[in-house]
């Protein structure tokens, strides 16, 4: 529930939700390059796989790993490419099915941020990679900052 009271030209906004507090990382590497990262969802996995080899193949990227984050309709994705911030808006920008919010509050931040700890539903696993000839040039141990943070809570 949001309400908004306006006073002149003051807006005064209360927000009431349900949140679950949770950990996770951001895409930010200790360089200040970025590793790619994606969230979609309400959709399937067939089609997250399909979005995600598209863009693979056209930004000639190293293998991409896919975990399924709740249920079996919202998933997450990340891609250890080394990768400036803009290029990284880029890429996510031009992937088919991302999911809205992820993409316009990681530009807001200048990094994208996935959790890795369960939400209620338990923690996101692995399903699927998408392979690649390309070698990966980033690893879990080079990104910058673990994240404890609060996100809206499933119904």
């Amino acid at each position: 529930m949001i309400k908004r009271v306006t006073i002149g030209d003051i807006r005064i906004t209360f927000t009431i939700a349900r949140i679950v507090k949770v950990g996770g990382f951001n895409s930010l590497l200790t360089d200040g390059n970025h590793i790619l990262m994606w969230d979609f969802d309400d959709t399937t996995l067939r089609k997250v796989k399909r979005w995600l080899k598209d863009i693979q193949a056209r930004f000639i990227l190293p293998r991409i790993y896919v975990l399924e984050s709740s249920g079996d309709v919202n998933f997450m994705a990340y891609c250890f490419q080394r990768t400036p911030w803009h290029e990284a808006v880029v890429v996510i920008a031009s992937t088919e099915g991302v999911d809205w919010n992820f993409f316009k509050y990681g530009v807001y931040r200048d990094k994208f941020t996935l959790r890795v700890t369960d939400k209620g539903q338990g923690k996101p696993h692995l399903v699927a990679t998408l392979d690649s000839e390309v070698p990966e040039d980033a690893t879990v141990l080079d990104l910058a900052t673990w994240v404890n943070y609060e996100t809206l809570k499933r119904k």
